[in-house]
């Protein structure tokens, strides 16, 4: 397919349910492409690649200019990215967009492979064995340390105010000798959950704390919703193994690429 047979349409109030009726049945592949868009409207640009009998090929998401994210054709994706100049701090598509990234964004090389898995409500694993709690405003400066803690590579800059605390975004956290060692930061949007954090403090691993927060957090989801996601890294094969013991199951993989920088 040539560029010629291509028209770039931005999604907008005009034609969101042209869009909305194509993503409608693959809430895994087209997570942020639904969520953004919907929930931040003001910050989120998403670009179709129509073909001439006026079929998407392809789409891309930018939102606020810091993440960008590709589905559809490689053709299509060139298409809509050509003669731009975005600097991101990611780019995340699927495995058939790996070397148009490179050949677009040839100074993103940091490589992450994410799974995203999925969880309907019905198919979880009771594994409840420790007493949790609704984690408050209060607790907002303990997450940030425990999240510095958990995982200083990923959470090492992360502060109190970096903690989203809110109607949709709510924290859980189990407590020991009255200090914070095991949480999780659950997202709601319309029918679904979408687990965005889970950590434990090192002394606390392999005993079974972040298994039990997220089975008892799901308990309580999914008396109000019908699907449940998250992501996790392909290299981190226990947590693959302990989200699989809970139920969910691998949707697909996307591969998240940062801009490298020489510290030489």
């Amino acid at each position: 397919m040539e560029y010629d047979r291509l028209k770039s349409i931005r999604v907008t109030h005009d034609n969101e349910a042209f869009f909305y009726d194509y993503i409608k049945n693959n809430f895994a592949e087209y997570f942020f492409f639904h969520v953004d868009y919907a929930q931040y409207p003001e910050s989120t640009e998403i670009y179709m690649a129509l073909d001439n009998e006026e079929k998407i090929q392809g789409m891309v998401l930018i939102w606020e200019n810091r993440r960008i994210q590709l589905r559809g054709s490689n053709v299509s994706l060139e298409f809509l990215l050509n003669g731009k100049n975005y600097k991101p701090v990611s780019v995340t598509g699927f495995d058939n967009h790996r070397e148009l990234i490179s050949k677009l964004f040839p100074d993103y090389k940091k490589e992450t492979a994410l799974y995203r898995m999925g969880m309907k409500k019905g198919d979880q694993k009771d594994f409840e064995k420790y007493t949790f709690q609704k984690l408050t405003e209060s607790y907002r400066e303990e997450i940030a340390s425990l999240m510095r803690i958990t995982d200083p590579i990923y959470w090492g800059s992360r502060q109190s105010d970096d903690i989203l605390i809110d109607e949709n975004n709510t924290w859980y956290g189990i407590m020991e000798r009255k200090e914070l060692i095991s949480i999780m930061s659950l997202w709601k949007y319309q029918n679904i959950g979408y687990i965005t954090v889970v950590g434990t403090h090192p002394d606390y691993w392999n005993q079974g704390y972040a298994s039990s927060l997220i089975s008892s957090t799901l308990k309580g989801l999914f008396r109000e919703k019908e699907q449940c996601f998250i992501m996790v890294r392909v290299a981190n094969a226990p947590a693959v193994h302990a989200y699989e013991k809970l139920g969910f199951s691998i949707c697909n993989i996307h591969y998240s690429y940062e801009r490298f920088i020489s510290t030489f």
